[in-house]
């Protein structure tokens, strides 16, 4: 249907969403909202400070459900205090872990779900 591309990498085949897809962001909020990942966000942007972006690494980067969600923050003056107290309230209300890093740069094999060039 179109909503995957198809690379063949090496002797790998990888799989991505096809942005382009005109259904595209409306798939990438159902799963958000499915995965947490919406509450995550929200949660975030609302009192942490100059958040830049916000990236998944690890298995949720790679579409597996393992109930540990690894979060990179790029951004500046970060809460971190806010942070440790936030924790518990998202993993609380999403019944998964969740595991925050704060970073300088994003890896390339990060996945972001959101970007702030303004900041």
């Amino acid at each position: 249907a179109g909503y995957l591309l198809k690379v063949k990498s090496n002797n790998k085949i990888i799989y991505n969403a096809n942005k382009t897809h005109p259904l595209f962001k409306v798939l990438q909020k159902v799963i958000r909202q499915h995965l947490g990942i919406e509450q995550i966000v929200d949660s975030i942007l609302d009192n942490l400070g100059d958040v830049k972006s916000v990236a998944l690494v690890g298995d949720y980067a790679k579409g597996i459900d393992s109930g540990l969600i690894e979060v990179l923050l790029l951004g500046n003056r970060i809460n971190t205090d806010y942070l440790k107290d936030l924790i518990n309230k998202i993993e609380n209300k999403i019944t998964r872990r969740v595991s925050f890093k704060i970073v300088e740069v994003l890896p390339k094999e990060s996945l972001v779900i959101y970007n702030n060039d303004k900041i």
